[in-house]
This record gives C-alpha cells, sequence and structure tokens, in this order.
C-alpha cells in the first residue's frame, strides 16, 4: 500500500513538472526583455573575478553602473553571473531559475507534510496529498513566473528557496538539553545566504522562526533564534563594511517618513490577496500604480480575505498561523520603500509571503479535507481545477518573455489604463529620438490622477515633445498630490521652478494660477 502511494506521489510530481515545462516553454525559450538587457551589456558579468567581488559591491553595480545606490545581494549576484561566465544565453539562465523553482516547490511540499501531520489528525496518506496540491499549486501559479522567467526575479526566486530550507531545517532540528553546534551553524548559514539573497528574506526568516518556536522548548528556541539572528548580523556587517547605504532607495526624499507610501500598504496587500487568488496572468506591472492607482473591486477583495484570514487565526488561537500570516503582509510591505521611483514588476514580491501564506493555511486544508467524502470529492475536484487554470494562466503570463517584442505588447495590453506604462514607451521612445513615438505615447497616456515619480518626468517629456497639453496634464497631476507638512514645499518648489522655465507665456501663466491655489501651512 505505501508503495502504491509513493508510486501515485511521484507519478503525479513528474506529470506537474512536465505540464510546468510545456506551460512556460514559450517564455523559457525566450530572449532577453526588459532590465535582462543591462546583463548583456555591463562588463562586470563576463569578468571572472566577479565571483569574488559580489560581497564587495551592491546589485545596482551590475544593473547600471559602478557606485549606484543599491540592495546588497552578493548571493544573488553570486548565481546571475555564474550562470552568465558558463553560457551568457537567456536559456541558462532561465532553466537554472525554473529549477530553483520547482527545487523550492519539492522542498515545500516536504515541510507541508511534515507541518500538516502534526497540526491535525488526518491519515498520512491525505496530508500527503493536500501537501502535493498545494506544493503543485505554489508551482504552477502564474504570478511566480515573473521570477522564475524573467531573469532579474532571481533575487526573490532565491530568497524563497532559502526560506523554504530555513523552515525545512527547523523542523528537522530534535529538543535536546545542550545545543548541537553544527545544526546551529547550518542554520545561521541558511539565514545568511537568505538574507544575502534578499534583505526582506530576514522577516520572512524571523515569522517562520516564531512559528517554530512557539511548539518548541523555550531554550531550543533561543539558541535557534539566535542562529537565525547571527546570520542576518554577518550579512549586515559585510553590508555595512564593502556596500553601505547611501542616499534613499528608488527616491530622492525620504520615503521612512512619507505617510502617503505607508498609507498605501493596505492596498499594496489587497492586490497581493487578489493576485494570488485569482491567478491572474498579468505582465509585468508598475509598482508606482499598484500603490498610488485607484483600488479595484479586486483589491477590496483581496483585502477583506486577509482579514478574514486574520481573524479566523486570532479566533482559534493559531500562534504559528498567525506567525506565518502576518510575516507574509510584513515581508511585502518593504515593497513601498522603492515606491519613490519608476520600478516596474510587482508578481515577484510575492514569491516569499506566497510561501508563508500556504504554511499558514495548509492545516485547514487537511482539516477540511478530512471532514467527510463529499468535502474530499469537492475539494478535490476544486484542486484539480485550480491547477489546470493554473496551467493555463502560466502560459498565458510566459508568453510575455518570448521576446522584446511581446513583452512590450504585453505591457499595453495588460495595462492600457495605467500612465505609468504610457511614460514607460514615451521614455523609450525620447531616448532612441523617437519624436513621433514620444508624442504617440504621450497622446495615449490616460489623464491624471498620475503615480507620482512620473509627474516631473512626464513634464519633461512634454517639453521635448512641445505638447502643452501635457505639460498643463503633468502641473494639475503634481498638485493633486499636496499634503500638508513637507510635500506642501517640495510641489511649490517645483511649481515655481517650472513657471521660471516655461516653455511658453501660456503655460506660465497657467503653473502661476496653480501655484497661487497652493497655500502650504507654515
Amino acid at each position: 500500500m505505501e508503495r502504491q502511494h509513493g508510486l501515485r506521489l511521484g507519478g503525479f510530481a513528474i506529470l506537474v513538472v512536465a505540464v510546468s515545462w510545456a506551460a512556460t516553454w514559450v517564455g523559457l525559450s525566450g530572449s532577453w526583455v526588459g532590465d535582462d538587457w543591462h546583463m548583456v551589456h555591463n562588463y562586470l558579468y563576463g569578468d571572472w573575478a566577479e565571483l569574488g567581488a559580489v560581497f564587495k559591491r551592491n546589485a545596482a553595480s551590475y544593473l547600471f553602473v559602478e557606485d549606484k545606490v543599491g540592495p546588497y545581494r552578493p548571493a544573488t549576484m553570486l548565481t546571475l553571473i555564474a550562470t552568465h561566465l558558463l553560457a551568457p544565453e537567456p536559456w541558462l539562465h532561465h532553466a537554472v531559475s525554473w529549477l530553483l523553482h520547482a527545487a523550492t516547490s519539492l522542498l515545500l511540499f516536504v515541510v507541508l507534510r511534515s507541518q500538516v501531520s502534526t497540526a491535525s489528525d488526518a491519515d498520512p496518506a491525505t496530508n500527503d496529498v493536500v501537501a502535493a496540491g498545494l506544493a503543485a499549486l505554489f508551482f504552477l501559479h502564474p504570478v511566480h513566473v515573473e521570477s522564475y522567467v524573467w531573469i532579474n526575479g532571481r533575487s526573490d526566486l532565491l530568497a524563497g528557496f532559502w526560506l523554504v530550507a530555513l523552515v525545512f531545517w527547523l523542523t528537522q532540528m530534535k529538543a535536546a538539553l545542550r545545543p548541537r553546534w553544527a545544526p546551529l551553524f547550518a542554520l545561521g548559514l541558511l539565514a545568511f545566504l537568505g538574507a544575502s539573497s534578499k534583505l526582506p528574506f530576514a522577516i520572512a526568516a524571523v515569522a517562520s522562526w516564531l512559528a517554530w518556536a512557539s511548539r518548541r522548548p523555550v531554550a531550543q528556541s533561543r539558541w535557534a533564534g539566535s542562529a537565525i539572528a547571527g546570520g542576518i548580523a554577518v550579512h549586515l556587517v559585510l553590508r555595512a563594511v564593502f556596500a553601505p547605504f547611501q542616499g534613499q532607495l528608488g527616491a530622492s526624499e525620504n520615503v521612512f517618513v512619507d505617510p502617503d507610501i505607508w498609507s498605501s500598504v493596505p492596498k499594496l496587500v489587497g492586490k497581493g490577496a487578489a493576485a494570488l487568488l485569482s491567478f491572474g496572468a498579468e505582465a509585468m506591472q508598475s509598482l508606482s500604480w499598484v500603490l498610488f492607482g485607484p483600488w479595484s473591486t479586486s483589491d477590496w477583495i483581496g483585502l477583506a480575505v486577509v482579514v478574514l484570514v486574520l481573524g479566523l487565526l486570532i479566533s482559534r488561537r493559531d500562534g504559528p498561523g498567525l506567525a506565518y500570516a502576518i510575516g507574509a503582509i510584513v515581508t511585502l510591505a518593504p515593497v513601498a520603500i522603492v515606491s519613490g521611483a519608476f520600478w516596474m514588476g510587482f508578481d515577484r514580491y510575492l514569491y516569499m509571503p506566497a510561501i508563508l501564506a500556504l504554511l499558514a493555511m495548509s492545516p485547514y486544508v487537511v482539516r477540511a479535507v478530512s471532514r467527510s467524502r463529499g468535502w474530499r470529492i469537492a475539494l478535490g475536484a476544486l484542486g484539480l481545477g485550480l491547477l489546470g487554470y493554473s496551467a493555463v494562466q502560466t502560459h498565458t503570463a510566459s508568453q510575455a518573455y518570448a521576446s522584446q517584442e511581446a513583452y512590450d505588447g504585453a505591457l499595453l495590453r495588460d495595462h492600457l489604463d495605467d500612465p505609468s506604462i504610457h511614460f514607460y514607451f514615451a521614455r523609450i521612445a525620447a531616448r532612441n529620438a523617437d519624436e513621433d513615438g514620444l508624442r504617440e505615447h504621450l497622446s495615449s497616456m490616460p489623464p491624471p490622477p498620475w503615480p507620482r515619480p512620473i509627474i516631473v518626468p512626464t513634464y519633461d517629456l512634454g517639453i521635448k515633445a512641445n505638447d502643452a497639453a501635457k505639460r498643463r496634464e503633468a502641473v494639475d497631476a503634481l498638485v493633486a498630490t499636496v499634503r500638508e507638512g513637507p510635500r506642501c514645499a517640495t510641489v511649490r518648489a517645483q511649481l515655481e521652478a517650472w513657471a521660471e522655465k516655461a516653455a511658453d507665456p501660456e503655460t506660465a501663466r497657467y503653473i502661476e494660477e496653480r501655484l497661487a491655489a497652493v497655500s502650504c501651512m507654515p
């Protein structure tokens, strides 16, 4: 019986792998797209010495030029550069990322299998089936395509792998009166590698430790927590020495004290939950529009689901589940920090939160499946339907990465109402001295409200295109961002600068009129 059960699980795994490969092939066999072109044109990717030098640079050095402000991700850059040195072709990068995603999904199955067996009274076969189904949904979910088919999504992918490895290692640690140094060293190493892949891993790691520690002896929990903290601390020390943070990441102003940015976190959480629940297949989104665009019905539904789940976990006094769920939210929240700049991509930031969400909810899925035969049939049918739908949506999502042309077409197709996307193409046209393209994309750009990061650059593009109407729209968009405090003074200073250098008297008068309406409290 056990042998038959194992063969069925193995056959299911082979089938899921084959479906994923077939669904994603159009993207896996595709070319460079978007920021991937920086990899091709940056000489550092072709230098073997960079395999060691990654610990002395921030990640922005490999995207643009050296000495740029950026995150410190030596583990991620090590995998990217090593892959590029072996074969500077998109197919190898895609293959490595897909295999890493597959390994994360397989390890997630093992972790879920172990977790649900201790959190429910269901038979082992039911636990295995539920764990396999949830891991397969994670593997085939279209929201993860951005992480493993787009090459520059490697940081989230790698951090997710180390997160699952850390949770797995925690589940394997046995209670002991004295600490065993080898397991603790391995735990610290996993924490270091995860933080060196992407720093929000630290939040997810702490949440995972809290969930695990709630059911462990205090002494063992402290030793494990100290090992995780030590690994993260080593990463922070290396960053302080070799790549100290200077300036503001993604913005010229202090985003940490900007209430508009932090008040956008509920929308960020709602949109993230909606993306995971709807199995959407959108091409890469503008992060600033995700945060500052209008609320959609799906955003509200997603936020409502998150609140309901938190309420359920609180009512059940489920400490581990609550730690995972809150960890998922807080792991996603730092995305708001980069919203002060024009930033493409959103789905990849859901990779670690999705893992934590599955860890939080898997015991409840097992309990539902164990209620009765009718529940098993209904949930089994639902699961198979979601797997099939995920495969179709994954195929659709991966098509956007087949080529740069497909990528550009998908951006316009999926985000026609997003002014940031039109700005993106207008900026490219301006860089290529394509005056007709510049005017065309500016004219197709929806009217305000616009995300804050594109307002001033759009005004500048309006000058290049000799588009007075677009400049006036930019003025209106800027005035609409006025808030009490330092933000108001910033807006006034920008309007005054525009008025002083206005391209024509009509624009100058318009700016003066709008400036008169902006009064800042002392």
